[in-house]
């Protein structure tokens, strides 16, 4: 992975509002992250055994609406699985219905929410997914 393509697409994901390239070169190396798939549909996990955190989750809008992102993000979760992570966590802007269906296709749910969260005053929802090793996830 390019530090610089996963800069582009993160921000063309999120507006203009993306990580810079700096970032991505920085978790690269970082043995603590883990950013599973390609320069064009990613994840990036903050890993705390045996839990895990969707720090973002990013597709350059060229690839949007083709499946890339459940696909990758269920293979992200077996390799988790694998490496024995139990738990993954993340947090999603409640007006993001796109990604709230992705996230809820691939196991996750619901366990709180944080009011006013966002800077544009989406709330925030708060999910969780328990990976099973014998299963993936």
């Amino acid at each position: 992975m390019i530090p610089a393509a996963l800069a582009q697409t993160h921000g063309m994901a999120f507006d203009g509002k993306g990580w810079p390239a700096a970032d991505f070169e920085r978790y690269l190396g970082d043995t603590t992250i883990l950013i599973h798939g390609n320069d064009t549909c990613f994840a990036v996990f903050r890993l705390a055994a045996p839990e895990a955190e969707i720090l973002t989750l990013a597709t350059h809008p060229d690839a949007q609406g083709r499946g890339h992102a459940a696909s990758m993000l269920l293979g992200a979760l077996d390799a988790l699985a694998s490496a024995k992570i139990e738990t993954v966590f993340l947090e999603v802007a409640d007006d993001n219905a796109a990604a709230l269906a992705l996230y809820a296709r691939a196991g996750f749910a619901q366990f709180s929410t944080r009011s006013n969260y966002y800077a544009n005053g989406a709330s925030a929802i708060c999910m969780k997914a328990a990976l099973s090793p014998a299963s993936g996830a």
